[in-house]
């Protein structure tokens, strides 16, 4: 998963994410970014809130989240186990889809992590990412 902002110059900033959570009204999403790697998104975000998330399974499938922000706060040790747990499912994920340990390890339990930021928004669209004949369609 990734964050996606912009300045008002319309400059892109991306972010890893490790880690989420959809809160229980399906609207509000907290993801959880790099301390280290949040800070343009974040000006970004209080700048002018729009916010995408996009989210890619080792499989292919993905989707995008597009947003208005709402808060950041620092992660919490809740924040920190929902991270290690993301952390395993992803690495389970990449050997699941074949990819060799030599690769997936890295990638998936290589990120930086902490101290983290949570930058909570609510979702406003969805969109399929998938590569295919639906890619950059709203799904119902």
């Amino acid at each position: 998963m990734q964050i996606a902002t912009r300045s008002e110059t319309l400059r892109p900033a991306h972010a890893w994410v490790v880690g989420a959570e959809v809160h229980e009204d399906r609207e509000t999403v907290t993801v959880l970014v790099a301390e280290a790697a949040a800070a343009r998104s974040l000006a970004n975000l209080e700048r002018n809130g729009q916010i995408a998330l996009g989210i890619a399974l080792a499989t292919h499938e993905s989707y995008q989240l597009k947003g208005t922000y709402l808060s950041s706060r620092p992660a919490s040790d809740a924040d920190r186990s929902r991270q290690e747990r993301y952390r395993a499912a992803l690495f389970a994920s990449a050997l699941a889809a074949g990819y060799p340990d030599d690769i997936a390890r890295p990638f998936t339990l290589g990120f930086a992590y902490t101290p983290g930021i949570a930058i909570t928004f609510r979702a406003e669209q969805l969109f399929v990412q998938t590569p295919g004949p639906d890619a950059g369609n709203p799904m119902a």
